[in-house]
């Protein structure tokens, strides 16, 4: 009698329990726990973007140099924002200066612009700066050459254990000619590696070869421990990352002139710590930079998701129909022995599109950024790229959301070889990038605008309160059910 009482207030109370309405005045079916527990994984993805917030100028101190580009960033495990830019007396001229600002509030102020120290007691110039954030230290790599006093080519890491309020420079190079274009990444015991360009500037084509240092004691001594690729014209802009395994994967550019691989990737990895590195194979043999106009060449990017996917991400004139630079992306399965067809990540559209950089989510997806010029002026463009499928081999890109409304003329023609881009702890993107809206080239910060929750979310607390409820009434109905069956046994 008791379980066929039950299983009709079950029954009746699925059927009579309201539908539920949600914030946006919409009604759905009151959800099964099957439904529920679907919703409740669709509200624990990460936000979507649906524009930019208001434009913050960082590079505030025009004292000194009027042109502030080509800017990196890192965030720390609480959630501070770290950019650092280089400086220069013209917006295509070489670095003077690299300085660093932080943000505690999630972006909203920033300090004061302040300039990194130099290595040596005379006057050096300093370029490249490149970021990285480690267990509660802040790493800071940049270029330093000598203009009075010591003669010195190097790369120099300044690391900051207080959140940059001081910070401590090392020699991070010994090459034998002039140090370039570093890429920094610090694996999870805290090995800091190093990858630079050695050129010698007085070969006729400028011969480097690809080198590798390492720092084992947090930043305080770094120590050369290979060299990549032997000397060659051809070879530059490495980009370093770490596999799950913190095995080491270097790609570069190779830009022959009048070649068949004139504009392609290369890709070399090392099992071993960086002591050896593998034959380098190309990741591409179709690239195409015989359209190159000024300052379109930049780095390749390099990135593993969480499941050891390794994407390449570049620019080149692939398409000659075009006759302009497209951003296009590969990706690997097998750690870089095969590669798929190259995607092309904006819009088919005139123009060029270049300078590249991306962040992946814990949720596999990637926040792209690059520039898009148009009509004798460009901007920042950010675009989401999802893959989707059983081999997740179907990509499923986002709606290009423009950065600022800001637009830099096309006589800008160098606004860095990199712009930045962090992920915080809720997903939102942090950017950072070069802007002529004032003629002259200076460095901006914006972060996404998140859609509002989920609507679903007010229908999951209501869905689970009606349940709750539902179990509740019946246990009260059963309880006063066997409480007088016991009475009238009792009688």
């Amino acid at each position: 009698m008791v379980r066929r009482l039950l299983f009709a207030l079950v029954l009746v109370l699925l059927v009579v329990l309201p539908a539920i309405q949600t914030s946006d005045g919409k009604y759905i079916e009151t959800p099964t726990m099957e439904n529920l527990a679907f919703q409740n994984a669709s509200v624990e993805t990460q936000p979507e973007v649906s524009g930019f917030s208001s434009n913050v100028l960082l590079s505030t101190d025009d004292s000194s140099y009027p042109h502030h580009v080509e800017v990196s960033m890192a965030i720390s495990d609480n959630g501070t924002l770290f950019a650092g830019w280089k400086e220069s007396n013209t917006h295509d001229g070489p670095g003077l200066r690299v300085s660093v600002t932080k943000s505690v509030d999630g972006g909203n102020t920033w300090t004061s612009p302040y300039s990194m120290p130099m290595f040596t007691s005379g006057t050096t110039g300093q370029s490249d700066p490149w970021l990285a954030w480690h267990d509660g230290t802040i790493y800071y790599a940049y270029l330093e050459y000598s203009i009075s006093g010591p003669s010195l080519s190097q790369m120099t890491v300044a690391r900051s254990d207080d959140y940059g309020a001081s910070w401590t420079p090392v020699a991070a190079s010994h090459g034998d000619f002039f140090a370039d274009k570093e890429t920094m990444v610090i694996s999870d015991n805290g090995t800091i590696y190093v990858v630079y360009d050695d050129v010698d500037v007085a070969s006729p084509l400028g011969d480097a070869n690809i080198r590798l240092s390492q720092s084992i004691d947090g930043g305080q001594t770094f120590q050369e421990i290979c060299n990549i690729t032997e000397q060659d014209p051809w070879r530059a802009f490495p980009y370093i990352s770490l596999s799950s395994e913190n095995d080491l994967y270097v790609a570069w550019l190779y830009i022959e002139p009048a070649s068949l691989n004139w504009g392609n990737i290369e890709l070399s990895k090392s099992f071993d710590g960086g002591v050896t590195f593998q034959e380098s194979q190309f990741i591409n043999s179709d690239g195409n930079y015989s359209t190159a106009a000024p300052g379109k060449i930049t780095l390749p990017v390099i990135r593993f998701d969480q499941h050891d996917r390794l994407y390449v991400l570049w620019a080149d004139g692939f398409d000659e129909g075009q006759n302009s630079f497209d951003v296009y992306l590969r990706y690997s399965d097998d750690y870089g022995d095969t590669w798929s067809e190259r995607l092309r990540v904006n819009p088919t559209v005139q123009g060029d599109q270049w300078n590249p950089e991306m962040i992946i989510g814990t949720d596999g997806r990637l926040h792209i950024i690059y520039y898009d010029e148009q009509d004798g002026s460009y901007r920042p463009y950010y675009r989401t790229l999802t893959f989707t499928g059983d081999e997740y081999d179907s990509p499923v890109f986002g709606t290009p959301i423009p950065i600022t409304d800001s637009l830099t003329s096309s006589s800008f023609t160098r606004p860095g070889e990199y712009m930045g881009i962090q992920l915080d702890s809720d997903g939102v993107p942090h950017i950072a990038w070069s802007d002529g809206r004032n003629d002259e080239m200076d460095i901006y910060y914006a972060h996404g605008i998140v859609e509002t929750a989920s609507s679903l979310e007010p229908v999951i607390i209501l869905a689970g309160a009606s349940v709750i409820a539902s179990v509740i009434l019946i246990v009260c109905v059963v309880l006063y059910i066997r409480k007088h069956q016991r009475v009238n046994v009792t009688n």
